[in-house]
């Protein structure tokens, strides 16, 4: 437990107890992340591209979708929307983003490919699943699919649910399986 570690690092007169919590990432000391994606994807897609609502209309341009993830809210530089919009899709191949209020980021659905398994399931079943890291796990039905895939079926809709995040499912404290998105 973090406030545990805090506290002992207190007692033993470590400076790092008061160091403000990061939220960057680690490999990336500048925390300039499109530059480090546009590297890693030899400066493609650091073009630019078309931000448009759920109804494919044009509302603006972005520098390239490197620069975006399924969520966020900041950095659209979009004025004249009656409500926050947050970006919902991101389409690499066409280099657009399409953004929309919040309620377009839930999902009740997803699918996961290159599914593990640590049990066999021949059907529907019923399990808890987390997504991402410190996501709370909710009930949800998972049904094996062909190709090491599954349907995930959320009790309650889900926010923020991107391609490439993990999915375990858990029944009890026991990892049955997962995957990730698509």
């Amino acid at each position: 437990d973090k406030k545990e570690v805090r506290e002992r690092a207190r007692q033993l007169g470590l400076n790092v107890a008061e160091k403000a919590e990061s939220h960057e990432i680690c490999f990336i000391p500048d925390n300039d992340y499109p530059r480090f994606i546009a590297k890693q994807l030899n400066g493609q897609g650091l073009e630019e591209g078309e931000i448009v609502n759920s109804a494919g209309k044009v509302l603006g341009t972005h520098p390239g979708y490197p620069a975006f993830t399924i969520g966020q809210r900041k950095g659209l530089n979009l004025g004249g929307l009656k409500e926050p919009h947050f970006v919902t899709h991101i389409d690499p191949v066409q280099n657009r983003i399409t953004i929309g209020p919040k309620h377009e980021l839930t999902r009740q659905t997803c699918t996961v490919g290159q599914v593990n398994w640590s049990l066999e399931f021949s059907g529907p079943f019923h399990a808890e699943v987390q997504i991402r890291y410190r996501h709370q796990a909710v009930a949800s039905t998972i049904t094996p699919l062909d190709g090491s895939r599954a349907k995930i079926e959320f009790d309650e809709p889900q926010i923020s649910i991107a391609p490439g995040q993990s999915a375990v499912f858990y029944q009890d404290d026991c990892i049955v399986g997962g995957g990730w998105l698509e």
